[in-house]
C-alpha cells in the first residue's frame, strides 16, 4: 500500500513547493489602460505558471506606467519565481516606494523577509 500513495505525496510535495507564496495585484480600474492591458495579461501567465511570459507582460506594463506599485511588485514575484533575487529586489523595492499605501505590497511577507535578508539597501 506504501508503494502507491508514495510518489503521489512526492509529487504533492513538490507542487506544494513550487507554487508562490503571494499572487500578483491587479490594476485599480482608473489605472492607464495599456498598462491595466498588460498587467491583465502578466496575470493569467503567472496563475498558469509561464512565469518568463508574465515577466514580459508586466515589464510592457511597467513601460506605460513605470510609477505604480503593482506593477513593479508583479515584475519582483515574476523574477522571484524565475530565482532571479537581486532583480525581484530591485523591483520590490521599487514597489514599496511607488506603494502609495497600498498595505498588499507594504505588509507583504515576501518582501519583508527579502529585504530584511538583503539588509538596507
Amino acid at each position: 500500500m506504501k508503494k502507491i500513495w508514495m510518489p503521489w505525496f512526492v509529487i504533492f510535495v513538490f507542487l506544494a513547493c513550487a507554487r508562490p507564496s503571494e499572487f500578483p495585484l491587479a490594476l485599480p480600474a482608473a489605472a492607464e489602460p495599456s498598462a491595466k492591458m498588460h498587467n491583465d495579461q502578466g496575470l493569467a501567465h503567472f496563475e498558469a505558471g509561464r512565469y518568463r511570459e508574465a515577466l514580459i507582460k508586466f515589464t510592457q506594463a511597467s513601460v506605460a506606467d513605470s510609477t505604480t506599485g503593482e506593477i513593479h511588485f508583479n515584475i519582483g514575484l515574476a523574477y522571484h519565481q524565475q530565482g532571479e533575487k537581486a532583480k525581484a529586489l530591485e523591483h520590490f523595492r521599487l514597489a514599496i516606494k511607488y506603494a502609495d499605501g497600498n498595505p498588499e505590497i507594504t505588509e507583504s511577507p515576501l518582501i519583508k523577509k527579502l529585504l530584511g535578508a538583503a539588509g538596507p539597501s
